[in-house]
């Protein structure tokens, strides 16, 4: 028998954590919001039965202001789940017990999960789980998820709803007598007009008050509540409901007041939060992060540098001279070879940013950068989506489902392909390194932090050309901090990293074996292959930046995946006799060099961004547009970066 459940709760209380413990998942999780910016499924095989569990995204009310909020609640009205599993924090429960009061309205069939209840009793504070299941009508489970501690009761506890169907209504929470009167008369009119509901008429009627639309979904008919009423009826139900959990939290918690803080904590933010210091402290964190990934990783580059090309060199003696030999070593082992090279650099970059995640700094971050950002008439909100952009673009358009604002969501989509993502790191730590191997890490920083200026000139721009109106202020509750964990840490490192080795065995290696054969054909001159020829028509445009047509072939296939500009320079210059770094370093100039980085930075993005951006803004125009922005922005952007270093070097 199968049982269908949906875990909801709000973003950071280990909702992904629980997931990945009932199904034996590697989900990713942070700690800060937006791990989950879609539904997650998986299945958990249990005494005879077959559990589909749907992790939905992190969302603190069942209202539609953002895409999370409305695919959340959407699942909950039509693809019917047999149960409802509802996580809260055990430490900080407030807005967890607001979301489930907010379900307990629609219907019946619920599990409270009371999460990390050992940090909890860390603080001194104990929660009765039987005093909450009196108040609430529901079973509430205490876990520990990080731990796997009340995950075999939590299942048995969902066979037991699914089994049972509770006979009982859950404890009905009245609000005040205006309000009530409100609702009352709310339903009678849905009663006498909507036929077939499936859905509360409450739960209808209480929707209506607070403005969601989806109550036009099933009763068109409602009359309309004016403007001034709606407001002041909805935050008497806002305070109703939170008067209620202070209640529910002073009888079934004892020792501390549960949602304390530690003072810890609070010292370190008063530091990392400062006013003046936050920033600062900011960009230090992140140039070291930089630094390290060079320092760190280069060792290892090296290594498997040197195995490639003695790898490339066996693979000719043993198979001879001939188009098979040249295919095997010059094409795929050196093309994909040349990026599998800068591995050691991905992972180790993403270990860095792993612990400021998983420490609980990022959000801390979104906080201080959000000041900054409000001037961009954005948000921290954007902040926190652009940051995964450091990972992939793809995700991080995905994540701008929690924006409520649709101006700030269009915005924030737009400018995320000007954040730099992994698949650029091999281009920029092979230039960095090769021209400027002193200084690699700071000319990394370099290009980070202009991919986020970018980012932000650019919504500035957007902002005054194409859109009007102010962002909405970030209201974000801190998580707290945490001890990054090694296995953790090589999980966040192996699920952001795999995609990169996952497109070495794919896309790039497609694209080598495609790419020698346009450079080996007509045998003889490779000036005068297929590839050449693609590369020496447009090489009259990129003339003025000191670009030639192997330069150019790169960028071209480069739009596919990033990574494909390694590999197809690595084929180019490797049939000159030289090795690889050494061609290139002979054929362009540091100048050329950084120009190529900044245009890699902010050219048109990789195909699956396009989609990802066609598929979150369901427009052809705003695509087109991204497209042709980030062309025009990069070339001018080289350009000057040519001139500006061409000066200062004296080239």
């Amino acid at each position: 028998m199968t049982i269908k459940v949906a875990l909801m709760g709000n973003p950071n209380v280990g909702k992904t954590t629980l997931f990945n413990a009932l199904t034996g998942s590697r989900q990713h999780v942070a700690n800060w919001p937006g791990v989950t910016v879609e539904k997650k499924e998986g299945v958990a095989l249990y005494k005879g039965f077959r559990i589909h569990v749907v992790d939905l995204p992190g969302i603190y009310t069942l209202g539609s202001k953002s895409l999370d909020e409305q695919i959340a609640r959407d699942y909950l009205l039509f693809e019917s789940p047999d149960v409802v599993v509802v996580i809260a924090d055990a430490v900080n429960p407030e807005q967890g017990l607001y979301l489930l009061l907010q379900i307990l309205e629609l219907r019946s069939d619920v599990i409270l999960v009371m999460n990390a209840v050992d940090e909890l009793e860390r603080e001194g504070s104990r929660l009765n789980r039987y005093e909450l299941e009196k108040h609430l009508g529901v079973h509430v489970i205490p876990t520990v998820a990080t731990k796997r501690e009340g995950v075999s009761e939590l299942l048995d506890t969902i066979i037991h709803v699914h089994q049972t169907r509770p006979a009982h209504q859950p404890v009905r929470f009245r609000y005040d007598q205006t309000v009530e009167n409100t609702i009352e008369q709310l339903e009678k009119v849905i009663l006498s007009k909507c036929e077939n509901l499936n859905v509360p008429a409450r739960w209808l009627a209480i929707r209506h008050i607070e403005g969601d639309e989806i109550v036009q979904w099933f009763c068109e008919s409602l009359p309309p509540i004016e403007g001034n009423e709606r407001k002041k009826l909805s935050l008497q139900i806002a305070r109703s409901r939170y008067d209620h959990i202070n209640v529910i939290i002073r009888e079934a918690y004892s020792g501390k007041s549960a949602p304390k803080r530690l003072p810890l904590d609070e010292a370190i933010d008063h530091v990392l939060t400062h006013k003046y210091l936050g920033i600062p402290i900011f960009f230090t964190i992140m140039y070291l992060i930089f630094s390290f990934t060079f320092k760190v990783a280069q060792p290892l580059s090296d290594l498997i540098d040197i195995s490639v090309s003695r790898l490339a060199e066996f693979a000719k003696a043993s198979l001879g001279e001939n188009w098979l030999a040249a295919l095997f070593s010059d094409g795929i082992i050196s093309g994909v070879g040349a990026v599998l090279v800068f591995t050691p650099n991905i992972f180790v970059m993403f270990l860095g940013l792993g612990i400021l995640e998983e420490s609980g700094y990022l959000p801390r971050a979104a906080f201080v950068i959000d000041r900054i950002m409000y001037a961009l008439k954005l948000s921290g909100r954007s902040f926190m989506s652009l940051i995964l952009g450091f990972g992939c673009n793809v995700p991080a358009i995905l994540s701008t489902r929690a924006i409520s604002d649709p101006r700030e969501r269009l915005v924030t989509i737009l400018v995320s392909p000007f954040v730099t993502c992994s698949a650029r790191l091999p281009i920029y730590v092979l230039l960095a390194g090769l021209f400027f191997p002193q200084n690699a890490g700071s000319v990394l920083f370099l290009i980070y932090a202009s991919s986020v200026f970018l980012a932000a000139v650019s919504s500035v721009l957007l902002n005054r050309v194409l859109f009007k109106g102010e962002p909405v202020p970030l209201i974000m509750e801190l998580p707290r901090y945490r001890r990054p964990t090694v296995k953790g840490l090589l999980n966040y490192s192996w699920s952001k990293g795999r995609h990169f080795l996952q497109k070495a065995g794919t896309i790039i290696l497609i694209a080598s074996i495609a790419i020698w054969f346009l450079g080996s054909f007509p045998p003889g001159n490779v000036e005068n292959s297929l590839a050449a020829r693609i590369g020496k028509f447009l090489e009259p445009l990129f003339k003025p930046l000191n670009y030639d047509w192997r330069i150019t072939t790169a960028l071209i296939f480069g739009t596919a995946a990033k990574e494909i500009v390694v590999s197809t320079l690595s084929t180019f210059y490797s049939s000159e006799g030289l090795s690889f770094t050494e061609s290139l370093r002979n054929s362009i100039d540091p100048s050329t060099a950084l120009s190529l980085m900044f245009f890699v930075l902010a050219y048109i993005p990789c195909f699956a961004t396009i989609a990802a951006i066609r598929s979150e803004t369901q427009s052809d125009k705003w695509t087109l547009v991204s497209l042709i922005y980030g062309l025009v922005v990069a070339y001018l952007l080289a350009y000057l970066v040519k001139v500006v270093t061409g000066l200062w070097l004296g080239i």
